[in-house]
C-alpha cells in the first residue's frame, strides 16, 4: 500500500514538474523600479543592459511622456535580445489601440511597435487593430498597465507579443 501511494506521489509530482514551462513564464509582477516584460512568441523578454562606446553600460530600458498642449505622447524602448519600441499619441487610463505602422524605432508620429534586432524586423500595420495598451495609472510620473500586439515582417510573417507588463514611475525613470 505504502509503495502505490509513494509511486502515485512521485508520478503527480513528475507530471507537474514536466508539465511547467519554467523559462517561458513571464514572472514580472509589475513592482515598480522600470519592471517591464513581455512573452515573444512564447520566450521571455525583458529589457536587458549592452556595453557603450569605452566600455559604459547602456541602460536596458527607458520610456517617456512628453505633452504639448493637448498633445500626448509616451514612448517605450528596451534593449538586449531585440529592441522593442512603443509609441502611442495621446494615451488614457483604459485600453489604447496600436493601429499604424511605424516605419523605425525613431517614428513618435504614429501609434504603434516595432520589434527588430540585427537579424529581424517586425511591425504593425496601419489600419488595423494590431494589439493594444491598458493602463491602469497614467501621469507624466507614472505609467502602469499591460499590453499585447501582433507584429508583422515584410513577407506577412506575424510575431506574437503577449503577457507585455509594466510597472513604471518617475523615482525610477532612467532617460
Amino acid at each position: 500500500m505504502k509503495t502505490t501511494i509513494l509511486k502515485t506521489v512521485l508520478f503527480l509530482f513528475a507530471l507537474t514538474l514536466f508539465n511547467c514551462e519554467g523559462n517561458n513564464l513571464n514572472t514580472n509582477e509589475s513592482t515598480g523600479n522600470d519592471s517591464f516584460s513581455c512573452l515573444v512568441n512564447g520566450k521571455l523578454y525583458t529589457p536587458s543592459a549592452g556595453t557603450g562606446i569605452g566600455g559604459g553600460d547602456i541602460r536596458p530600458f527607458s520610456w517617456a511622456f512628453k505633452e504639448n498642449g493637448n498633445n500626448k505622447r509616451i514612448t517605450f524602448y528596451g534593449g538586449g535580445e531585440y529592441t522593442l519600441f512603443m509609441n502611442l499619441l495621446n494615451p488614457v487610463t483604459e485600453k489604447n489601440t496600436l493601429n499604424e505602422e511605424l516605419s523605425s524605432e525613431l517614428d513618435t508620429s504614429h501609434s504603434g511597435m516595432v520589434l527588430h534586432n540585427e537579424r529581424i524586423f517586425y511591425n504593425t500595420k496601419s489600419n488595423q487593430e494590431n494589439g493594444n495598451i491598458i493602463f491602469t495609472e497614467l501621469s507624466s510620473t507614472i505609467a502602469v498597465g499591460t499590453f499585447e500586439c501582433t507584429l508583422y515582417n515584410d513577407k506577412g510573417d506575424e510575431l506574437k507579443v503577449t503577457e507585455g507588463k509594466f510597472n513604471l514611475s518617475l523615482d525610477s525613470k532612467r532617460n
